[in-house]
């Protein structure tokens, strides 16, 4: 009988083994950018960035892509990866009312036994303090308006939040944990200190190097009366010193033997800023890139709400792969993490889908309902992404057509199809007016500004 019972342990082990199933629930680590391009790092084709931990991160995971936040702002993008609802269905502004009743993925994970931690950023009201939505520690207080240790920092602004983040995954070091490390970096106000400005002192920007879009933007510096090679040299050095926050972390997790039980996955709440370097001041300084995509942070357009999505988990998730055919969303977050680590949800109170084949490698997402955008504001636009095609529809009073794209052959949405397509007008227009129509008819929200 023990003979038998050993054996059938065995076949066990080895069927985890070969399903790929972890042997315990695995810790969980989300690093978020704020403001960063989908063409910010060197991983994903920057020019002259320096992201060698990132890039390494990339090389042992999978980068996604097509990832997609829930937003093209702080709050709203951040509402989607913690609550896996669309912004646009609360009542009230989430940075002034929080998550009101909604579930969040740290609600979940805490019910699970994980010990769960939150530092950096937070953009969602009202308060924030420990055992706010099922987050046991929180940190990120000693930050200043700007994001900025008050006396300043060598290593960078979101240094002190790694700081905390290492000492939560040391003091949770038997696990199971799920760790969010919001960090400052790239918002404005971009002000690195002058060392690290100084590792890129023999920057010489080529406008050759970059697509239109930022040539606009390098137009709109040097108009403002900026130095577009002091600028970019700022920029990459803040972007430098998150990538070296990084690399301390995951350094941490060899030192700790927790590498091969944890996900590891980076990525930004939405794109980087296009319209503000013309400014003056320090906007001169936000040099972020989205690649070809046109718009950015603000915007609805592809710049503004496609984000860098990189995964590791070892023995899980394919090792170097790239994915150009999954189509992801912030919201898918909360409902493949519940997935993988066999927590129970109601799958009819998220937006977000479980993709957790996609992670894998085993196949693309392809995704059974379609993604929709529309901010707090009654009246404003409304957009929605179904198979290849986005339909940005003008549901503001104002002057404005339906416009359509194709984005896997114009993802620089270059090309107003619709008048090509008016059968594919039609079915998006009845799907994101019936959704439109489920939305409050006005929101609460004590400040305009989303940022």
């Amino acid at each position: 009988m023990k003979r038998a019972f050993v054996l059938l342990t065995l076949l066990i082990v080895a069927s985890n083994i070969l399903s790929g199933a972890p042997a315990s629930k695995p810790n969980v680590i989300f690093l978020l950018a704020d403001d960063l391009g989908c063409g910010d790092l060197h991983c994903y084709g920057h020019p002259y960035s320096r992201t060698p931990n990132l890039d390494k991160l990339a090389s042992e995971g999978t980068r996604f892509m097509q990832t997609y936040a829930t937003g093209c702002t702080c709050c709203p993008a951040r509402t989607g990866w913690m609550s896996s609802r669309f912004p646009a269905t609360y009542p009230t502004y989430p940075a002034n009312g929080g998550f009101a009743d909604r579930t969040t993925i740290t609600d979940l994970l805490k019910k699970q036994g994980y010990a769960t931690g939150h530092f950096g950023k937070w953009h969602i009201g009202p308060s924030q303090k420990p055992g706010t939505y099922g987050i046991d520690e929180i940190g990120g207080a000693e930050e200043d308006e700007g994001g900025r240790k008050k006396h300043g920092d060598e290593r960078g602004r979101d240094a002190f939040i790694y700081d905390a983040a290492i000492r939560f995954i040391e003091k949770h070091k038997d696990g199971p944990f799920y760790l969010n490390v919001w960090g400052h970096i790239s918002h404005n106000p971009v002000n690195p200190v002058d060392p690290l400005v100084d590792r890129w002192s023999t920057l010489k920007v080529k406008d050759e190097d970059f697509p239109p879009q930022m040539l606009a933007k390098f137009g709109d510096a040097r108009q403002a009366g900026g130095d577009v090679d002091d600028a970019m040299r700022r920029y990459l050095a803040d972007v430098e010193s998150l990538d070296d926050a990084v690399g301390r972390l995951l350094k941490k997790l060899d030192e700790l033997g927790l590498r091969e039980n944890t996900i590891v996955a980076f990525s930004s709440d939405q794109g980087a800023e296009m319209g503000k370097a013309g400014n003056g001041g320090l906007r001169i300084n936000l040099m972020g890139c989205n690649g070809t995509l046109r718009g950015g942070k603000h915007t609805n357009w592809e710049g503004g709400v496609r984000v860098p999505f990189i995964l590791r988990w070892p023995g899980h998730v394919p090792v170097g792969h790239t994915d150009n055919d999954s189509v992801l969303s912030g919201a898918d977050w909360l409902p493949t993490l519940c997935n993988i680590t066999g927590t129970a949800f109601n799958a009819a109170d998220f937006d977000g889908e479980v993709a957790t084949e996609a992670w894998l490698g085993q196949k693309p997402h392809v995704r059974a309902k379609p993604l929709l955008w529309k901010t707090s504001t009654a009246g404003s636009e409304s957009v929605i992404r179904e198979g290849p095609w986005k339909l940005v529809h003008p549901t503001r009073k104002r002057a404005g057509e339906i416009e359509l794209y194709n984005v896997l052959a114009d993802s620089a949405e270059e090309h107003d199809v619709a008048a090509q397509h008016p059968d594919i007008v039609k079915q998006l227009s009845s799907k994101v007016e019936a959704w439109v129509a489920t939305l409050p008819k006005d929101y609460i929200k004590a400040n305009d500004k989303e940022d």
